[in-house]
């Protein structure tokens, strides 16, 4: 009786296990319009549409200065070319994610919002369009080399993630370099060093004249 007590349970556990594992396989997968609002946090790309990056998607970030002014607002422009063809009546086209170590990140319009000083993205009404704009304020110090990340992806608007949608991302750094100094010869140099050296020179010419 233990024996065939025994033999129940483990025939109810594995009938469980397999409810369980039934249940995970049947939940759906999710779907490409997962993130309209905008995503926070990215680093590794957009790998819940295609694994990798596709080099077809052409980023362009404009606005960016290589050495900026301290306090100063830059609006960036973000374009993207290439990348995934949209469908007949598509439900998104595309969004962004704006990653900037320094400064400060502002929306100018409702199209994008920022997640912090120094995380932006695309709103619900951003996600049908390839084209942002945003603000940025630099740090107060102008000797701090920025870095940033931007990622864009490009999706078909099928409503699936899969490796029609593409996404790339583009990454560098700029500002950082103080202003050249001109270099200045002090005075005591300039004028000190010559006279010093007439002195000396009167010195031992007259110490000869005396010995003659």
């Amino acid at each position: 009786m233990r024996f065939r007590r025994s033999a129940d349970s483990m025939r109810t556990r594995q009938a469980w296990v397999f409810i369980l594992f039934f249940c995970m396989v049947i939940q759906p997968l999710p779907s490409g319009e997962s993130y309209p609002y905008g995503i926070s946090g990215v680093e590794s790309g957009c790998t819940c549409h295609s694994a990798v990056a596709t080099e077809s998607v052409i980023i362009t970030l404009d606005g960016l200065p290589e050495q900026y002014e301290a306090n100063k607002t830059y609006t960036l422009q973000i374009t993207t070319e290439g990348g995934a063809e949209s469908i007949e009546n598509h439900t998104n086209y595309g969004g962004f994610n704006l990653w900037i170590s320094h400064g400060i990140l502002s929306n100018l319009t409702d199209e994008v919002q920022v997640f912090s000083d120094n995380e932006a993205s695309h709103t619900e009404a951003g996600n049908d369009q390839r084209a942002w704009t945003v603000n940025w304020t630099a740090p107060e110090d102008n000797s701090t080399r920025v870095q940033y990340r931007l990622h864009v992806n490009t999706v078909n608007g099928d409503g699936v993630p899969s490796d029609a949608d593409q996404w790339n991302r583009i990454m560098g750094s700029f500002g950082g370099f103080s202003e050249p100094q001109e270099e200045r010869v002090s005075s005591l140099i300039l004028y000190g060093v010559p006279i010093v050296m007439l002195a000396l020179a009167a010195l031992v010419f007259s110490r000869e004249m005396n010995k003659s």
